[in-house]
């Protein structure tokens, strides 16, 4: 005897298509995974992780150069100091322009990024002859100091607004940054220098005199 289900049509010979259209794909018997593909597989995943560590190195700052021209103390003030604090150059009439302080303020970062990487530097500049004594002209100081942690003795570099010229003050060397840093991070100080007096007085409160 038959079975009500031996009698049922078969599908494929029916005519009626299957609920997945792409089920033959499945068993494909042309479809071999082989060791060739596997190990193919690894290499390209294995590619792409040394390829993503590789960009993030290139992206990191490089500092070697950095560390052997300034030292490590310096090196160390770059970037944790706690307080920085630029001494403008003179005014137009040679009168001494009042420090402002940097610490806090926006583009700091960029600024200790600039000085501890190895590519805002002329390597090939480095001269035995840096900034002997006090400036008395248009050179712009930084001074880099650490009350709290005293991690490292406190220290000027000086900004050389004209030729692009850095070094610590006094010292023994200088270099000049690179073409891209040469004229912007003096403008850039330059600006604080000229803007930040203007804002905190903005910020004053008002004098209110006693009949007020």
């Amino acid at each position: 005897m038959h079975s009500p289900s031996d009698e049922r049509p078969d599908d494929s010979q029916s005519g009626v298509a299957s609920s997945d259209p792409h089920s033959d794909k499945y068993n494909d018997p042309r479809v071999k995974i082989t060791k060739r593909g596997i190990l193919l597989g690894l290499f390209v995943i294995a590619f792409g992780i040394v390829g993503g560590g590789l960009s993030i190195w290139a992206r990191r700052t490089k500092s070697e150069q950095t560390t052997k021209f300034w030292g490590e103390q310096v090196v160390t003030a770059f970037q944790l100091a706690e307080e920085i604090e630029l001494f403008p150059p003179p005014n137009d009439d040679g009168e001494p322009v009042a420090s402002v302080r940097l610490s806090g303020m926006p583009g700091l970062g960029h600024l200790r990024h600039m000085f501890l990487d190895d590519r805002s530097y002329d390597w090939d500049s480095v001269v035995d002859e840096g900034f002997n004594h006090e400036p008395q002209s248009e050179l712009i100081v930084l001074k880099w100091s650490d009350p709290t942690g005293n991690r490292f003795p406190e220290f000027k570099v000086a900004v050389d607004p004209l030729d692009g010229w850095v070094g610590v003050l006094p010292g023994k060397a200088k270099v000049r940054l690179n073409e891209r840093f040469r004229e912007a991070v003096p403008s850039y100080l330059k600006q604080i220098a000229d803007f930040e007096p203007q804002r905190v007085e903005n910020r004053k409160d008002p004098i209110v005199s006693p009949e007020g």
